[in-house]
């Protein structure tokens, strides 16, 4: 799966908010049940006889796993810390295709790992929904973007700096709800935690 491995170290730490963030992200761009734990569909994919490349979608693969693949409550029950880590990233793994192929956006690595920062700042998953639902609607479909705009790494005045600017700057204005703030120190708080 592209990504989950290389992402694995880097996670460890704010596995319980990239859990939280991706699952909601799950229930609003894809048909993820509320229920239903990451780490469940990462035991059923280890478990099932067929593979994600045996259907048209990843949401049919997704779907096959939740009526199809049945667990041993018992053995979920019995998963040290470190097993249900591993089958955890496995089914937010999933979840991140299902997601990109529903919403036609690519959630870069560079990306999910600013998660958790965004996170830390007080963004919820809402927030992060409406900046890529407001990125979609501004021509980009690469999540990277907002993780370049924030290195400052678009070229200033390019349409894909002002694109990422309008999205970044929605985002903040739905936070904060038409309370007033100061959009570029707020702005500059984000990207100062993109370049940690």
């Amino acid at each position: 799966m592209r990504g989950v491995s290389a992402l694995a170290p880097t996670l460890a730490p704010h596995i319980l908010v990239f859990v939280a963030v991706v699952s909601i992200l799950a229930e609003l761009f894809t048909d993820k049940p509320k229920e239903e734990k990451p780490e469940e569909i990462g035991m059923k994919a280890e478990q099932a006889d067929k593979k994600p490349e045996d259907f048209d979608s990843v949401s049919d693969y997704l779907e096959y796993l939740r009526n199809e693949v049945k667990l041993d409550p018992a053995k979920v029950e019995k998963l040290t810390p470190e097993e249900r880590q591993k089958y955890q990233l496995v089914g937010l793994g999933l979840y991140i295709k299902d997601i990109e192929e529903k919403s036609g956006l690519k959630l870069d690595p560079d990306f999910v790992k600013a998660i958790p920062n965004l996170k830390n700042q007080g963004y919820e998953a809402a927030d992060i929904a409406n900046l890529m639902q407001s990125m979609k609607k501004n021509g980009v479909t690469d999540m990277k973007q907002y993780v370049d705009f924030m290195k400052g790494d678009l070229q200033p005045g390019s349409p894909e700096r002002q694109q990422v600017g309008a999205s970044v700057k929605d985002m903040v204005e739905q936070h904060f709800k038409g309370a007033d703030v100061n959009m570029r120190k707020e702005i500059n708080k984000l990207a100062d935690t993109v370049r940690e």
